[in-house]
């Protein structure tokens, strides 16, 4: 009989919504591995791109971003995004998107390049 893990399992749910959302507005998106051997996030968007995703009661901001830093360093990307999963709200479009300043500066120079 398997041992039920519903911290992972409801994870692994959130990460899958993440994908189906970007997926279905065309972008080319995978769930990382769980254990690769450098933490990159969960979900493979970009090689500039980290994208961690979060279905928790409490919220950890602070620690979530602190996280969410080092893979961005891991990775050497400029751009790094948090998806928080909001309750009752099973639809990825919904949620929360959170960033850090450096990801913020980021894209507003790439909007002023445009």
């Amino acid at each position: 009989m398997r041992k039920v893990n519903r911290p992972k399992d409801k994870g692994d749910r959130a990460e899958r919504a993440v994908v189906d959302f970007l997926d279905h507005h065309g972008f080319d998106v995978r769930r990382i591995v769980a254990g690769h051997h450098d933490d990159i996030g969960d979900i493979e968007v970009h090689p500039e791109v980290v994208l961690e995703v979060k279905d928790r009661r409490k919220l950890e901001l602070s620690a979530w971003v602190a996280k969410l830093n080092v893979q961005k360093a891991n990775k050497d990307s400029a751009y790094a995004f948090l998806g928080i999963k909001l309750h009752g709200k099973s639809n990825a479009e919904d949620w929360a998107y959170l960033i850090d300043g450096a990801t913020l500066i980021n894209i507003l120079r790439l909007i002023r390049k445009q």
